[in-house]
């Protein structure tokens, strides 16, 4: 099984974080590698910013996406997650969706960490839009602009940050289980397993697992609905791959589809 992580923004070395916190998780169930966004932000971390990785998700998975089983969306506001289920014709998942997913699975009372205040208002969005609000009731926010650098190993510095975020989060709200959302924080649930109290998830390793569970399940792509794929659109100004899926023809109906 071949996946194919998409990482829309530019930054590279973010992408390759999420590929090995993602290949540690699948223990090589999966081949896993990752794609990273050819134009937009070096970092997401503002609603216009993320419109435009919408766009460079659809323009990488689009191009990369032949050849692999799956795809994840390496993002963790989840951007154009929808409109990568409409335009692909294999299972993709992301990362706060599965994390979300995983971490109400091992406690009642959820929490949500992630990096930069500003932020705050859009996972209250995304998370109210997968109809989980009741689910998430502490939420915590960094400014540590050291974990967007180039190292691969989680820095101590952040590290110690989030552990104290992750205690303020059990002391306070009473949560059980702590979602690391943020592509940079990937790995980080690993290094710190054993100086919290409560499980951690870490998103890059839910969406792998995902994306291989969507596979096995060997569900097929909808031929209908609002997730179908969209057939002879015009466009213009985009790539030629983005381009020629949304022109593509129909595909042939399901025998017996217009009983």
């Amino acid at each position: 099984m071949r996946l194919l992580l998409v990482n829309p923004n530019t930054s590279a070395h973010i992408t390759d974080r999420m590929v090995a916190a993602a290949r540690a998780a699948l223990g090589g169930d999966a081949e896993i590698v990752g794609a990273t966004a050819r134009f937009g932000p070096a970092v997401i971390g503002t609603r216009a910013e993320a419109a435009i990785a919408a766009h460079a998700a659809l323009d990488v998975a689009v191009r990369e996406s032949p050849g692999h089983d799956a795809v994840v969306l390496g993002v963790s506001l989840d951007c154009g997650l929808a409109a990568l289920r409409e335009v692909l014709d294999v299972p993709v998942s992301a990362m706060t969706e599965s994390g979300l997913a995983c971490a109400g699975m091992l406690g009642t009372r959820l929490g949500l960490l992630t990096l930069g205040t500003r932020m705050l208002p859009l996972y209250r969005e995304l998370v109210d839009g997968y109809g989980l609000s009741s689910r998430v009731v502490g939420w915590c926010t960094l400014e540590q602009p050291g974990a967007f650098g180039s190292g691969g190993a989680p820095d101590p510095q952040v590290a110690d940050a989030v552990a104290a975020g992750i205690a303020r989060l059990v002391a306070e709200d009473g949560v059980e289980a702590v979602l690391l959302s943020g592509a940079v924080l990937a790995g980080y649930a690993t290094a710190l397993r054993e100086r919290v109290d409560v499980p951690l998830v870490d998103c890059a390793a839910a969406a792998a697992l995902h994306a291989v569970a969507l596979v096995r399940l060997g569900a097929r792509k909808a031929r209908t609905g609002s997730l179908a794929a969209p057939h002879g659109r015009a466009s213009s100004g985009l790539s030629d791959a983005l381009a020629a899926r949304l022109a593509a023809p129909p595909p042939p109906r399901a025998p017996g589809a217009d009983r």
